[in-house]
């Protein structure tokens, strides 16, 4: 997809250690402000899951994105940037 260059992966993990730090644990992870992150069993990936996309970021900072287009890509993109923005206030 031609978006995924937009990605910033040091922004995916700062959000993903925000939301294990303020969201509320479930089944599938921790949720906060529209997000869900979780690990796979050693912690070597992640995952960032919003309603329409999953961000799986591997060992090295590799990462795919799956999406159906690039509409859902830029909401994503810009509920990380509003997670990052409101824990630094």
């Amino acid at each position: 997809m031609d978006l995924e260059h937009r990605v910033d992966i040091k922004q995916a993990l700062r959000v993903f250690e925000i939301i294990t730090r303020k969201g509320e644990k479930t089944e599938e992870g921790w949720r906060y402000r529209g997000l869900t992150a979780s690990t796979d069993f050693d912690g070597y990936t992640v995952f960032l899951r919003s309603a329409s996309v999953e961000l799986t970021i591997f060992f090295h900072n590799k990462f795919t994105v799956d999406c159906r287009n690039a509409m859902e890509l830029e909401e994503f993109i810009g509920l990380l940037e509003k997670v990052e923005r409101s824990d630094s206030r």
